[in-house]
C-alpha cells in the first residue's frame, strides 16, 4: 500500500506497474493506492522500490476494525496487535506510526499534510497495548518521532474515520523514517512563503550540506521563503529576483539581494557560490535552461542544486525522464527526484556533482 498527493494516483500507479511487472492494481482512493503482490514481495523489497510520487510504501495487513466512540478506542489497541500476528514471525516491531491520507492538495484552503490529533490518540492507544512495549525503540511513545534506519515500523493509515488500513515497512532512508513520510516542521511565526516549507523539507530529504557560512544562490528569491530556510541554518545567501524581497531578509547581514534576472548580472557576483536553490513558477525547460547556463560556467564551481520543476500541465509527467537525461548531461551523477509533502503540481529535484 502507498500514499501520495491527492490527484496523482494515476501517475503513481503507472510508474509502479511499468517498473514492477509482478504487481497489479487492487484498490485506490484519492491519496491512497494498493497493489496485489506475489509472494516474492516482502518489506525489504518494498523499501527498495523507486517511486517519484509515493510518499509512503509498505506491506498491507488489510483493514482494521473501526472503533467510533472514544471509550472503544481502547479496543483499537488490542485489535491492532491481533492483526499484527499476520506479520512474518522473524520480524519484531520497533515503533508505531499512525497517519492520515491527504484530504486535499497541499496549500488548498490552508491544508498542509500533518499528523493530526486523532492519529496521535490512536497511536498512544496502540502503543500502550503493545505486548512487548519495553522492547520498543527509544521515542516510540512519541507519535511524531521518526524511526531510525533499519527499524521495522507498524503502520496504521487513516483512510477515513471509518476506514483504517494496517501494515508495516522497513525504514531505510530519510523519508521512510518519517511517520507516513510526513515531516513535522516547526514553522517560524514570520514565514514569508510556502517556499520555506518546500526547501526546509527538501534540505532534510536531500542531505545537501547547509552549514554556517556555506554560500548559496536563490534564483527567483522573492518574497524569500527559500532564502529564509537557508538563513535559519546559518548560510550566506545571494537572492536574485527583479521583484523586492521581504524586509526581514534585507535586514539580515547574511543576505544580499541582486535586483534583476540572472543573465543580466555580472558573473563576478557568483564566483563564490557553491550551492543553488530555485522555485521559479515557469515551465520545466525554462528552469533547466537557467540552471544549465549557470552550472556550465567554468569560473563558478557549483557543487549541488535543489530545485522544483513545475508540471504546468500533468502531461509533462511523461517528460520527466527527458529532464533527468538533460541534468545528467551537465556531468551530474547523483540525482534524486520526489514529489514532496509540501509540493503542489511540481516535483523536487536534488543534484550533486
Amino acid at each position: 500500500m502507498m500514499t501520495c498527493q491527492c490527484g496523482v494516483e494515476r501517475f503513481l500507479k503507472q510508474e509502479v506497474l511499468e517498473r514492477y511487472h509482478d504487481l497489479k492494481t487492487a484498490f485506490l482512493k484519492p491519496g491512497f493506492v494498493t497493489f496485489k503482490a506475489t509472494p516474492a514481495w516482502n518489506a525489504q523489497r518494498v523499501s527498495e522500490m523507486r517511486s517519484i510520487f509515493a510518499r509512503y510504501k509498505g506491506i498491507s495487513l488489510g483493514r482494521m476494525p473501526y472503533f467510533r466512540d472514544a471509550p472503544m478506542l481502547e479496543m483499537a489497541g488490542e485489535s491492532a496487535w491481533m492483526v499484527a500476528l499476520d506479520m512474518p514471525r522473524d520480524l519484531q516491531i520497533d515503533r508505531i506510526h499512525v497517519f492520515p491520507r491527504d484530504r486535499t492538495v497541499p496549500g488548498n484552503f490552508g491544508f498542509e499534510p500533518h499528523i493530526n490529533d486523532y492519529c496521535r490518540e490512536i497511536h498512544n492507544t496502540v502503543t500502550l497495548h503493545c505486548p512487548y512495549r519495553e522492547k520498543l525503540a527509544p521515542g516510540a511513545d512519541d507519535p511524531l518521532c521518526p524511526a531510525e534506519r533499519n527499524e521495522t515500523v507498524l503502520d496504521i493509515i487513516i483512510v477515513s474515520e471509518s476506514d483504517w488500513y494496517m501494515g508495516y515497512h522497513f525504514a531505510n532512508d530519510w523519508r521512510s523514517c518519517q511517520p507516513g513520510g510526513i515531516v513535522d516542521l516547526q514553522l517560524p511565526i514570520d514565514m514569508l512563503s510556502r517556499a520555506f516549507l518546500k526547501f526546509e523539507e527538501g534540505l532534510r530529504w536531500s542531505g545537501l550540506p547547509v552549514r554556517a557560512g556555506s554560500r548559496w544562490l536563490d534564483i527567483g528569491a522573492a518574497p524569500g521563503g527559500g532564502s529564509q530556510a537557508l538563513l535559519a541554518r546559518g548560510a550566506e545567501v545571494i537572492g536574485v529576483d527583479p521583484a523586492e524581497t521581504s524586509p526581514i531578509l534585507i535586514d539580515n547581514p547574511s543576505f544580499h539581494h541582486l535586483r534583476g534576472r540572472l543573465n543580466q548580472l555580472k558573473r563576478s557576483h557568483f564566483r563564490k557560490i557553491r550551492w543553488v536553490i530555485t522555485d521559479m513558477n515557469v515551465a520545466p525547460n525554462y528552469t533547466l535552461d537557467v540552471l544549465e547556463e549557470l552550472i556550465s560556467r567554468r569560473d563558478i564551481n557549483i557543487r549541488g542544486l535543489l530545485f522544483t520543476l513545475k508540471l504546468v500541465k500533468w502531461d509533462l509527467v511523461a517528460d520527466i525522464p527527458k529532464y533527468v537525461q538533460r541534468i545528467k548531461s551537465w556531468g551530474c551523477t547523483q540525482i534524486a527526484i520526489a514529489q514532496m509533502q509540501f509540493n503542489r503540481q511540481e516535483i523536487m529535484v536534488a543534484v550533486k556533482k
